[in-house]
């Protein structure tokens, strides 16, 4: 699967209120269905490292460059 189609199903997936990025709470599900528990204290941090205008959101581009970062 391309990054781009992950993304697509990413936020397909975890964007509950249908605005097309991820919130902040979003990601943290998103992180918390990837690694468990344990990934939420560590979601805010990968958050604030990929939000990169400080909007509290997750948009596609930044969910693009986090997914190369990590090898999600």
């Amino acid at each position: 699967m391309k990054r781009e189609e992950l993304v697509e199903v990413l936020i397909q997936e975890f964007d509950r209120n249908g605005d097309g990025v991820l919130s902040r709470g979003e990601f943290q599900e998103l992180v918390k269905y990837l690694i468990g528990e344990h990934g939420i204290r560590i979601s805010s941090r990968i958050f604030d490292q990929f939000d990169h205008n400080h909007d509290n959101a997750m948009s596609r581009e930044e969910l693009m460059e986090l997914i190369d970062e990590y090898w999600l």
